[in-house]
């Protein structure tokens, strides 16, 4: 089989603080949050000040987690009277909300599971046509990668099965009943002196930024 190389442009791309940009596209809207524990980092991010779900509960008009983490779960609920998380594997439909929302939000979700495109079966079957659907994950071409491959190492998630570029995600998600509205690069954030300046970097050049995020609805039929 002849190999077919597919040229994917880039251009148009921006860059934005990843937490920033979700709160900014989360304001007032009804939103299924999957993987809101943010587990096994989630004491880390809450002394941080950037637990995303709790963050979502203010500035959202109603916000459902679902999260595989029963422990982490009930340790939110217990320590924080957090209760709008509920139990749920991303790739089995009948774990799902049965509501309608107007965004679900998967972030870093995607290169944690063993059968993506099932979970984007299920996420197809219960978003609405006017649903919104909002997926980040690692940056396969990220800049921080490409420098720690020169140094002969990587630094990744012990529990990552893959990552993405802009192009395999789009193509992923095309198969599982999704197009992409826009595509973006993220950080995470830093104050360091090299967090900086390289962030400055990435301003032009966002598709090398640590992380890819797209904004996709789901296809007619």
């Amino acid at each position: 089989m002849k190999m077919v190389m597919v040229q994917n442009s880039l251009r148009g791309m921006k860059l934005y603080n990843r937490y920033d940009y979700l709160c900014e596209l989360c304001q007032g809207k009804k939103v299924l949050h999957l993987g809101a524990t943010a587990a096994p980092g989630t004491k880390d991010v809450i002394e941080s000040g950037i637990f995303l779900h709790s963050i979502l509960m203010d500035i959202c008009q109603e916000v459902v987690g679902m999260d595989i983490n029963l422990e982490m779960i009930n340790w939110l609920k217990e320590t924080y009277d957090i209760s709008n998380i509920k139990y749920g594997n991303v790739e089995n439909y009948d774990d799902y909300p049965q509501e309608e929302f107007d965004l679900i939000i998967a972030g870093e979700i995607l290169e944690h599971l063993s059968n993506p495109g099932k979970a984007l079966d299920c996420l197809s079957a219960i978003a609405k046509p006017t649903t919104q659907l909002i997926i980040t994950v690692p940056n396969a071409y990220s800049f921080k990668g490409f420098v720690r491959a020169l140094a002969q190492h990587e630094l990744i998630h012990g529990d990552h099965t893959l990552h993405h570029s802009p192009h395999t995600l789009k193509a992923l998600l095309a198969r599982h009943g999704f197009s992409v509205d826009s595509c973006f690069g993220f950080v995470n954030g830093g104050t360091t002196a090299l967090a900086l300046v390289t962030n400055v970097f990435l301003r032009y050049y966002p598709q090398l930024a640590e992380g890819i995020g797209v904004i996709c609805s789901p296809i007619s039929i």
